[in-house]
């Protein structure tokens, strides 16, 4: 007999699992938060008064989802929704609600600074050294002001000079410690190297020599002529500043620079 009863509360478990009966507790529900309405918006913001001043001010509010729910901006965590004591920046706000479901939203904040900068370069016309020049122009802020080229320390001066062509970055910064930063490009401009004073004497000591240039391979390779020269001025750009040429002996880096200068020049008879 008791085995038979055995049997029958085993069969009753099953019976009550196929028709869905539970106890009172109606179990764990799953929930796809990717389903979820939960919704995340800005209320109002308010930007900080400086750049250094921490003032700035954040008030979101959700809805949807299931409450209650809890905001966070970094490791501050409340339940209003309200955030305070910011400086300027990019803040990611979140929302999580009592399913664990999770909202984003990204709110900037400005400094309330109106520093900006304007840059005007001149031409770099010095082949060796650089002579190119940036004058940098501030507008708002606060001042005083400093300004610094790329990387460099902070000065007073708005004005930077022998400079080589290339690409630099200049930078104001105000009384406020608001900064500003403008990309500018100085062109290689016109360098007036002279052939016959600077490169004939390197085309004649190094290149148009016995075997080489000076006319005994053929007369369209005698570069005691000018016009072979410059017919041939790229590649004799090109093969130097690799160091492919001269084939016997070497250019100084200077030498190098010069070739190339005139070259850039338009490889003219001056």
């Amino acid at each position: 007999m008791k085995k038979i009863i055995a049997i029958s509360w085993v069969s009753f478990f099953i019976l009550s699992l196929q028709l869905g009966c539970s106890s009172n507790d109606d179990g764990m529900q799953i929930i796809d938060c990717s389903q979820s309405t939960l919704t995340i918006s800005l209320i109002q913001s308010t930007d900080a008064s400086g750049c250094t001043t921490a003032d700035g001010e954040i008030t979101v509010d959700a809805s949807g989802g299931e409450g209650p729910y809890t905001f966070e901006i970094g490791s501050v965590k409340n339940d209003g929704g309200f955030f305070d004591g910011l400086t300027a920046g990019i803040y990611e706000v979140k929302v999580t609600d009592a399913n664990s479901c999770l909202r984003v939203l990204d709110v900037s904040l400005s400094a309330g600074s109106t520093l900006s900068l304007a840059a005007t370069p001149t031409p770099d016309t010095d082949c060796l050294t650089g002579n190119g020049t940036i004058t940098a122009t501030e507008a708002g802020g606060f001042a005083p002001y400093e300004f610094r080229l790329n990387n460099g320390a902070f000065g007073s001066s708005s004005t930077f000079s022998a400079l080589k062509a290339g690409n630099y970055t200049v930078e104001v910064k105000d009384s406020e410690g608001c900064s500003f930063i403008k990309s500018v490009t100085i062109e290689k401009g016109e360098t007036g190297v002279s052939f016959s004073a600077q490169i004939k004497p390197i085309i004649d000591t190094k290149c148009a020599l016995s075997g080489c240039h000076n006319g005994d391979n053929g007369a369209n390779r005698n570069w005691t002529v000018f016009s072979n020269v410059k017919s041939n001025a790229s590649n004799i750009k090109t093969r130097t500043g690799n160091r492919s040429m001269p084939l016997t002996g070497s250019l100084s880096q200077e030498q190098i620079d010069l070739i190339a200068c005139w070259v850039d020049d338009g490889a003219k008879d001056n």
